[in-house]
């Protein structure tokens, strides 16, 4: 339990970790791809007001002594590389193409770059992003002009920096998972303290009771030799019995908690210890006219503790038989599946709710009081199956329908 608490808390700690961290670097993936989207935009813009503004090189032989565009006095060193990647689309009035510029990029044919801007023309927008490219849309009185911007450095960059950001995060992940496990460690302490306590005083309370428990039984049934049909002494006799069977089970539960129960592990026949626990409940079918059926493989051997799984067949056999319906159906049935052991008890009879079934496995917890006050039950049956199985390193749990049928099932390894 304090170690399911533990994985717990680190599986959550880490998972609202981990979103913050997705949440912020998508944040800061969004803003720079806005960003750098903006940058693309204000130099498109930047250039064709330098366009209308100065004198055009392109295509002119430049003297020895002038400086190339990129470098002129007041230009940025990076113009020359950014001018390179913009291209252009131009229409005249009657919608005709006057000029197509790719600046020689071989990347870049004529044709593709005017099927791009006919597909601007279909939706013109004032700008936009289309097949890798940023554009802007220009009409004026003499035509329209397009202007693209080869977006793929600043979208490599950007694939760059997200990667490197979730390399980052995964690497500092990996680094805060270690002080998580020592402060889940930390946490679970209190927890594992209380709950030794606990286990402690379960077992030293009922081995306490034990002793006047059974000198109140013996002196009863002593004093029921020579009072007979005492109705009183009954009922002392009658609630001593329901007294032990709690104190016995109060006494299993601690020394399955009990780390070292698994010292008592040996291999042994499965199969033949289910059916010799099953063959002791033929009487009970019979007696209560319900219909029986053992369905157990042979030759299935199991490494655990062989008193234990008979006490884990006695719970859930006993468990069918009293709650079954008239007549009914209780079915057990031991198969290999996989590489696991498959335990199955099935009886006919009103069913456990849905709401029910996710408490079935707790101490204590009884679906109806009345119900197992008259069974003689405590609601720890369960608890003991479960705390049996997963001292085995097994699973068990429950299939209902709430009103036909119960199925417990049990994963052995």
């Amino acid at each position: 339990m304090i170690k399911k608490l533990q994985h717990r808390f680190i599986l959550i700690t880490m998972s609202c970790i981990g979103f913050i961290f997705l949440l912020v670097l998508l944040i800061l993936n969004l803003s720079m791809t806005a960003a750098s989207r903006n940058r693309g935009f204000h130099l498109l813009a930047e250039h064709i007001q330098k366009k209308n503004t100065s004198k055009p090189h392109a295509g002119k032989h430049l003297p020895p002594d002038e400086t190339p565009p990129g470098f002129i006095e007041g230009h940025r060193p990076n113009d020359w590389f950014n001018d390179m990647r913009i291209f252009s689309v131009t229409y005249n009035s009657s919608g005709e193409v006057s000029e197509v510029s790719t600046n020689n990029n071989p990347n870049l044919s004529e044709s593709s770059l005017l099927s791009l801007a006919d597909a601007i023309l279909k939706k013109p927008k004032d700008k936009g992003i289309i097949s890798g490219y940023l554009y802007l849309y220009i009409p004026s009185e003499e035509g329209i002009s397009i202007y693209f911007l080869d977006y793929a450095p600043e979208r490599e960059m950007s694939m760059q920096l997200w990667s490197i950001c979730l390399w980052v995060g995964l690497a500092g992940m990996l680094i805060i998972l270690i002080p998580v496990i020592f402060l889940s460690r930390w946490i679970a302490k209190p927890v594992q303290l209380a709950f030794d306590r606990q286990k402690q005083f379960i077992a030293d309370a009922s081995h306490e009771l034990k002793t006047p428990l059974t000198i109140i039984t013996t002196n009863a049934e002593v004093l029921e030799n020579t009072l007979p049909d005492n109705k009183w002494l009954n009922y002392i006799l009658e609630q001593s019995g329901r007294m032990k069977i709690l104190i016995n089970s109060l006494l299993d539960l601690a020394r399955l908690d009990s780390r070292n129960e698994r010292t008592a592990f040996r291999s042994f026949d499965l199969s033949k210890t289910v059916r010799k626990t099953a063959l002791s409940f033929e009487s009970l079918a019979y007696e209560h006219e319900k219909k029986y059926v053992q369905d157990i493989a042979n030759g299935l051997s199991f490494y655990g503790n062989e008193e234990n799984i008979k006490q884990l067949v006695t719970i859930l056999l006993d468990n069918a038989f009293k709650y079954s319906d008239i007549n009914g159906r209780i079915t057990i049935t031991l198969t290999q599946s996989a590489e696991k052991k498959r335990l199955l008890v099935h009886n006919t009879g009103k069913g456990i709710d849905i709401k029910d079934q996710k408490h079935i496995f707790e101490r204590f917890y009884r679906i109806d009081n009345s119900r197992s006050r008259q069974s003689g039950g405590y609601g720890l049956g369960l608890a003991i199956a479960q705390s049996i199985v997963e001292k085995h390193n097994g699973h068990i749990g429950v299939k209902s329908d709430g009103q036909n049928f119960t199925e417990f099932w049990v994963l052995l390894p």
